[in-house]
C-alpha cells in the first residue's frame, strides 16, 4: 500500500500551504500521510523518525522556499540526512517569490536522486515574496492561488496513480529541473546565504521595547535567536526576518526598502516563466 510522507519548511507560509493541499489530496486519496515541519524542533524529530521507515511504497513529498536560488539550509541538511537504498519516490517542490526559482529544486532533486530516491514528479510554485510583507503591490502578490492549488491537486494525484498502478519505475529525469537559461545558470548556481549575507538588512533590537516574551525565539525556524538576556542573532540566521514580522512589541526592526527594490529588479530582469510548473 501506498504511503506519504511531506516534510517542508515554510518560514512565511507558502510552502505550508502547498504542503497542505497535498495532505488534504492524498487522504481524499485514502492515502496515509505524515506530515513534519522541519522548521520546528519537533518536526525535524518526527521527520527523523518517519524516514527510517520508507520503502518502495513510500512517497516523500518534501518542500522548501527558494532562499538565495537554493533550498532552505533545514530541507537540505534533512535531504543530507536521508537513508540510503530506500527504493522511496520523491517528490521536491519548491516556492518562490517571483525573482528567481533558482537551482532549488536541481539541488534537491540531485540529493533525492543521490540517496537512490526515484524522482516521481515535482513543482515550483509562485508565491508573494517573503522579503515584501510590507510593499504595496508585492512581487507574487495573492499567490499562491487557487490555480496554483489545482496545480499541486493535479501533481499529487498524478504521482500516487502512477504508483498505485504499479508503475514505480516511471519517473521524470534529474535533467527535467535543469530548467534554468544557460545565460543565467552560472549565475543563479553560485549565490548562497552567505554571500548574500552582507546585502541583507540589519535588524535592531530596541532594548527598551523588549519584553523578553520569547516570540521572536518560538518563529525562528532555524533556532538562530536567543534572549541574552535581549534578543541576539547567530550564523544560522537564513533572513526570513519572522523576527521582526511578529516582534509584538516592534522591539526588532529593520529597514527593508532596498531589499523590495533588489525584488523588483531581479523579477523584472529574469521574467521566469511559467510562474508555476509541475513536472511529470
Amino acid at each position: 500500500m501506498v504511503q506519504a510522507l511531506i516534510v517542508y519548511c515554510s518560514p512565511a507560509g507558502s510552502t505550508r500551504r502547498v504542503a497542505h493541499v497535498m495532505e488534504t489530496t492524498l487522504k481524499d486519496l485514502d492515502i496515509p500521510c505524515t506530515t513534519a515541519d522541519v522548521g520546528t524542533s519537533g518536526g525535524r524529530e518526527a521527520a527523523a523518525r518517519a524516514v527510517q521507515d520508507m520503502g518502495k511504497s513510500t512517497c516523500l513529498f518534501v518542500g522548501s522556499p527558494v532562499y538565495a536560488n537554493h533550498p532552505v539550509p533545514p530541507i537540505s541538511a534533512f535531504l543530507e540526512r536521508l537513508p540510503e537504498g530506500t527504493g522511496a519516490a520523491a517528490v521536491p517542490f519548491v516556492t518562490w517569490g517571483g525573482a528567481s526559482s533558482g537551482v532549488a529544486l536541481y539541488d534537491m532533486g540531485s540529493i533525492l536522486s543521490a540517496k537512490g530516491l526515484r524522482l516521481m514528479g515535482a513543482a515550483k510554485v509562485m508565491a508573494v515574496h517573503s522579503l515584501m510583507w510590507r510593499a504595496e503591490n508585492p512581487v507574487g502578490e495573492g499567490r499562491p492561488n487557487e490555480a496554483d492549488d489545482q496545480k499541486i491537486r493535479e501533481l499529487t494525484a498524478s504521482v500516487i496513480r502512477k504508483m498505485t498502478d504499479g508503475d514505480h519505475g516511471k519517473g521524470i529525469p534529474l535533467g527535467d529541473l535543469d530548467y534554468q537559461p544557460a545565460e543565467f545558470r552560472e549565475e543563479l548556481a553560485a549565490a548562497s546565504l552567505e554571500k548574500a549575507r552582507g546585502h541583507m538588512p540589519q535588524r535592531t533590537v530596541h532594548e527598551d521595547r523588549c519584553t523578553q516574551c520569547g516570540l521572536c525565539v518560538e518563529v525562528c525556524p532555524t533556532e538562530a535567536v536567543e534572549l541574552s538576556p535581549f534578543p541576539v542573532f547567530s550564523d544560522r540566521c537564513i533572513f526570513c526576518f519572522n523576527c521582526v514580522k511578529e516582534c509584538p512589541e516592534d522591539a526588532i526592526v529593520a529597514d527593508m526598502s532596498k531589499s523590495e527594490k533588489m525584488v523588483r529588479s531581479r523579477a523584472e530582469r529574469f521574467d521566469e516563466r511559467p510562474r508555476t510548473r509541475i513536472f511529470l
